[in-house]
């Protein structure tokens, strides 16, 4: 067998030797190959989608929800009741678990929020995608329960989003003094982004009001029965809020006591009212109603502040599309809807981080050519085969794009850092063929066209070697094959893809420019 595969070794070096010097003789029609390469490849990368990171499925999701502004604790859990029960329905799904008005994480959280974690079953033994469980799940809600806000997320993203600060893929910050026409402004565009395809669990930024009671005290009447408007305060927010009354202990737990009035009281604007305050002077008890009256407002829940600026910011999830193709649209929405003058718009979120990414990476990019330049022209001597060799660079990023765009993957952090790993291979590739070609003029003393035809047939054995050892240790992460490969899946496609098209670059290409910018005869100069 070993004896077999040596001699189609040999075979096919001799036929490569041959199919090369008939290039050599057509340098013409390669070069025009070439740049009609390049540009479809250009054309090409239009039709890739771009994103952050790659997307993974983890295994478990979170599901965020909001009741609007001043619904009540057992309203809001009476709605996310139904949304347990259309998670249990879900096969797919092993179990979950939930918090409701609680402190999520660093945070002290309203009743009317709060968040599901759930946990799906080994991918073996479930016939669909997490995100297509997460399609199926949010449609339901959505069905059930329209008035309650949802969002998912995956575990890792979530805990990413928390520390980086950008919890959506897509967010739209909206900047202005006038909050009013902030919002009216958002609401204009929440109809037209909604209609985007790909566009999920939209929210428009607009914080709902919540009912609040407001009290004003007749600072008149309470001098007269001996009261300060903060003893007042106190004693409403008492019956209100409750004030401490020491600890029971529970076995290895200590609980706070406090006493507050009944939620009969708490509750009623009429009962409320005819809570008893009494003064610490006289001893009197007179009724809260006759030292203050009470107003009905709505308030907002929050308000949010960037850099000293009010803003309001509109998040979005991305689903069936790439991140890049989606914010193309919603760009493409805010230039046929400019904001109105004193209103300054900016997109944030997870296309932030994205275009951070790309510029450190594009710089990454730009310093390892450069260092590679630097390492080639110390090699050989000279600019020539260094910026050549370089060339075939561009023309092999064309494979990855090319193999991007078929299998649907997107240009992300994962796979860009795989174009960065192609420009070493593709130079590698390179200076074995070309350093032997200078070998070979050195010892032999031979014009450049005969030295690169007899290095070609020389070294295509150690090229193809290293070759096809680095496709086929890609290729399990390229089929997707063990836990988290989704991560390194990307990487894998691009630089097979940027591979499998550098070699023959590097074989007919490479020695074809080489041959029409020195010319067949060049020789090197011997200096003694």
């Amino acid at each position: 067998f070993l004896r077999r595969v040596r001699h189609w070794l040999d075979t096919l070096s001799l036929r490569y030797q041959e199919s090369l010097e008939r290039v050599l003789h057509h340098r013409r029609q390669v070069l025009i190959t070439a740049v009609i390469l390049i540009v479809a490849g250009v054309i090409a990368q239009r039709f890739v989608g771009t994103g952050f990171l790659p997307e993974m499925d983890e295994g478990a999701f979170v599901l965020d929800y909001w009741t609007p502004g001043g619904t009540a604790l057992t309203e809001t859990d009476r709605e996310v009741h139904i949304v347990e029960r259309i998670l249990a329905g879900t096969p797919e799904i092993a179990g979950t678990s939930r918090r409701t008005g609680a402190e999520l994480g660093l945070f002290a959280t309203e009743q009317n929020r709060g968040d599901i974690v759930a946990r799906l079953r080994p991918l073996s033994s479930r016939s669909r995608s997490i995100f297509e469980v997460i399609d199926g799940v949010r449609v339901k809600v959505q069905a059930a329960v329209p008035r309650l806000r949802v969002e998912f997320v995956q575990i890792l993203s979530d805990v990413i989003n928390d520390l980086a600060g950008s919890a959506r893929p897509v967010e739209i910050k909206l900047y202005g003094p006038d909050l009013n026409r902030l919002e009216d402004y958002a609401r204009t565009l929440e109809a037209k982004i909604a209609a985007i395809p790909g566009v999920e669990d939209l929210y428009n930024g607009v914080s709902e009001p919540s009912a609040e009671l407001d009290m004003r005290i007749n600072e008149a009447e309470s001098n007269r029965v001996g009261l300060t408007p903060q003893s007042i305060a106190e004693a409403a927010m008492g019956a209100l809020l409750g004030a401490p009354a020491g600890e029971v202990r529970l076995e290895d737990r200590s609980i706070a006591v406090r006493v507050r009035a009944p939620d009969s009281v708490r509750f009623s604007r009429m009962a409320l009212g005819a809570l008893p305050i009494v003064s610490t002077q006289t001893g009197a008890t007179v009724p809260l109603g006759t030292l203050a009256t009470f107003e009905p407002v709505e308030t907002r829940a929050e308000l949010l502040r960037e850099n000293q600026q009010q803003m309001i910011a509109m998040t979005s999830d991305v689903s069936g599309r790439s991140l890049g193709s989606v914010i193309n649209d919603v760009k493409s929405v805010i230039t046929a809807h400019p904001p109105p003058p004193g209103i300054r718009l900016e997109l944030g979120g997870q296309y932030a981080s994205q275009q951070d990414a790309f510029r450190g990476l594009l710089l990454v990019l730009a310093l390892a050519a450069a260092s590679v330049v630097a390492v080639m022209v110390l090699q050989f001597q000279s600019f020539v085969e260094a910026l050549i060799v370089l060339l075939a660079a561009p023309l092999s990023f064309i494979g990855a794009i090319g193999l991007l765009l078929i299998t649907g993957t997107p240009l992300n952090v994962s796979s860009f850092m795989g174009l960065i790993l192609l420009v070493g291979l593709i130079v590698k590739n390179g200076i074995i063929l070309l350093d032997f070609t200078r070998h070979r003029m050195q010892t032999a003393d031979l014009p450049l066209e005969r030295a690169i035809t007899e290095a070609a047939r020389v070294r295509l054995r150690p090229i193809l070697m290293t070759t096809l050892c680095t496709l086929f240790g890609l290729l399990p992460l390229a089929l997707g094959l063990g836990a988290g490969s989704e991560l390194q899946k990307p990487l894998a496609l691009a630089v097979i893809g940027g591979l499998t098209l550098s070699t023959p670059i590097t074989l007919f290409v490479v020695p074809t420019l080489l041959v029409a910018i020195r010319g067949r005869g060049y020789r090197l100069v011997h200096t003694h």
